[in-house]
């Protein structure tokens, strides 16, 4: 049994993996919460990896130390079954890496763009050879509606408007159609640009705001929850096996 876990800006993201297939996972709001002992008496664990998107995870990386033998930490010198073509790996969000390597698991060969939306929206390319080429870095969702309360004197913080209003007949809808509907147009653009330069370019969304915008993209995309916490357990496979594919 392998043990997955996925430290990032807002949860820490857990699963327990057994032949490549999800056995259980937890979602956590703060990662002080997390009961290293719970989790070690949830499931019997042979291997375990960690990957933290911040600096505030010290103490769950010692504690992770102490009680797992078989443990990798994930950063830019790990060995990964993909090759990193980025001019400054070190600076490469972990959470990134992982997302890729959950998209060649699950499409080996293929062109492959990932869009992550979160509290940032990344977007990252892995090409049909196995090659990370790079991405891009916008505000997310929620992001952008407090950016746009704490730097205007006038404009209020709004919530998502899950009616998705193309123009706005208030300021209320006025701000959910400005952040929603730009989302979408950006989002839809790079798959439109991606389609054309990659025919056979794959789609592939995930992040705590997917399941908002899922239905609206104009393009097939996969829709995967899951998709860093994949990456993560074929990752630490891929060392298990001496980098074997």
């Amino acid at each position: 049994m392998n043990l997955v876990a996925d430290i990032g800006n807002t949860h820490t993201k857990l699963a327990w993996f057994d032949q490549g297939e999800i056995k259980e996972s937890l979602r956590i709001v703060r990662q002080d919460s997390l009961n290293i002992h719970e989790i070690l008496g949830r499931r019997p664990v042979e291997m375990a990896i960690l990957s933290s998107v911040g600096m505030n995870s010290a103490s769950l990386v010692q504690e992770f130390k102490k009680n797992f033998g078989k443990l990798i930490i994930l950063d830019h010198n790990t060995l990964l079954p993909f090759r990193i073509r980025y001019k400054t790996p070190e600076t490469l969000g972990r959470d990134r890496i992982a997302g890729c390597a959950g998209a060649l698991c699950l499409f080996p060969g293929s062109d492959v763009l990932v869009m992550d939306m979160g509290t940032a929206i990344t977007l990252d390319f892995i090409n049909a050879s196995g090659e990370y080429l790079g991405g891009n870095i916008s505000p997310g969702m929620h992001t952008r509606f407090r950016a746009l309360n704490e730097y205007t004197a006038n404009l209020p913080l709004i919530d998502s408007d899950s009616a998705f209003p193309r123009f706005g007949a208030d300021t209320r809808t006025a701000i959910a159609a400005g952040v929603q509907q730009g989302i979408l147009y950006e989002l839809n653009g790079y798959m439109d640009d991606f389609a054309v330069m990659y025919p056979n370019c794959k789609f592939i969304v995930t992040g705590g705001d997917a399941g908002f915008f899922v239905s609206e993209f104009k393009r097939t995309i996969f829709a995967l929850p899951d998709l860093v916490l994949t990456g993560l357990n074929f990752i630490l496979e891929f060392n298990a096996s001496g980098g074997k594919l």
